[in-house]
């Protein structure tokens, strides 16, 4: 009896033992796409099971940093798993937040090690409070010739970066900018996106601010989506966006902040235009919306916040109106998003649209 209960035990631990070791005998690939799904911070603590598992993170291609346990710590962590990892391997994507008055020279270090080990996709937040954001990482971040995808997000309250006045980025793909100044060298007028040659995809929000250049010309013969977030902020003057982007296949535009709106602009029909949102939750003049609209007449699918449609409604009159609406000569479908301000309701909605001949396909 004590023979079988001692064969027991054993076959127990012989099993536990096999049972943990099915994971540390995987191969180091197969770890290393476990530990993609893991934080970063997850991934390097697993250097302390085993001898097995001390160097596996070193090889991780994503790199997400979570701010914990304060700044002093957290930058110290970040300069420890960079100075750490190995260098042999090439690093696709970061995940980065910096701070305050340490985060220059960290940025700098984390931007130039990226760049060096052929980063592909950066996402980077910058929590600042100074006048003027210190930039002196541009000549390492618009030199990283590798970067197909880009997301900078300035939190700071107080100012906003200052981009210089064309980003050198051939390969980069997908270009992400909130709360960034764009400058210009003279006459007022910048065309910052010219050289991305390969951008399909840009978002812009927050980014036209008192003490920016006055026209913004997005300009691109690849870019097919675009989305514009409350872009004005106070200004002395109304800031122009001149829009060159003949492949354009889907716009958004939505204010949700100022009054006071950029002069919106485009140099060609757009001929392969699909889709097209506009919502717009504050005062404007109705003509303001006309006008955007007439931009996009070539559009297939076209949708429009119901607060928009309340202030076309609101201050249009078939028969009476100051600025007559567009003809949309491609037009397949109109949807109505609904939102919670209750300032329309969806039988104003049916009965506005019955005036001009046209019923929403959706309201949603």
């Amino acid at each position: 009896m004590e023979n079988l209960r001692m064969e027991k035990k054993s076959r127990r631990k012989i099993g536990g033992r096999n049972e943990e070791d099915r994971l540390s005998d995987l191969p180091d690939g197969v770890l290393l796409h476990i530990m993609e799904f893991l934080t970063t911070r997850q991934a390097v603590q697993s250097s302390v099971l085993s001898k097995r598992w001390k160097n596996i993170w070193k090889s991780l291609t994503t790199l997400s940093f979570r701010f914990l346990d304060g700044i002093r710590k957290y930058n110290k962590y970040v300069s420890h798993v960079l100075s750490n990892r190995d260098h042999s391997i090439s690093l696709h994507n970061l995940h980065l937040t910096v701070f305050n008055s340490t985060a220059p020279k960290l940025l700098n270090n984390a931007i130039k090690y990226a760049a060096l080990h052929h980063l592909q996709k950066l996402t980077l937040s910058i929590d600042f409070k100074f006048k003027e954001i210190p930039n002196s990482f541009f000549p390492l971040l618009f030199n990283c010739q590798s970067l197909i995808f880009l997301d900078l997000f300035i939190s700071s309250s107080h100012s906003s970066l200052k981009l210089p006045p064309c980003l050198l980025l051939p390969s980069l793909k997908t270009l992400h900018l909130s709360n960034v100044t764009f400058t210009t060298r003279d006459n007022d007028s910048v065309e910052p996106f010219s050289a991305c040659t390969s951008l399909t995809t840009l978002v812009l929000r927050h980014s036209m601010h008192h003490h920016s250049t006055q026209t913004l010309c997005i300009s691109s013969l690849s870019l097919s989506t675009l989305k514009l977030e409350s872009m004005v902020h106070s200004h002395t003057f109304t800031p122009k966006i001149v829009l060159s982007v003949p492949n354009l296949s889907s716009f958004t535009l939505e204010n949700s902040y100022s009054s006071m709106c950029c002069e919106l602009s485009c140099t060609c029909h757009l001929p392969v235009l699909k889709e097209v949102k506009i919502d717009n939750r504050v005062h404007i003049h109705s003509s303001i919306i006309i006008n955007w609209l007439g931009l996009f007449s070539n559009v297939r699918t076209l949708t429009l916040s119901s607060h928009t449609l309340y202030i076309l409604l609101k201050y249009l009159h078939v028969g009476a109106m100051e600025v007559q609406p567009p003809f949309f000569a491609r037009l397949e479908s109109i949807k109505i998003e609904m939102d919670c301000s209750n300032l329309i309701s969806i039988d104003e909605i049916i009965t506005g649209f019955d005036s001009v001949g046209k019923v929403p396909d959706k309201v949603i």
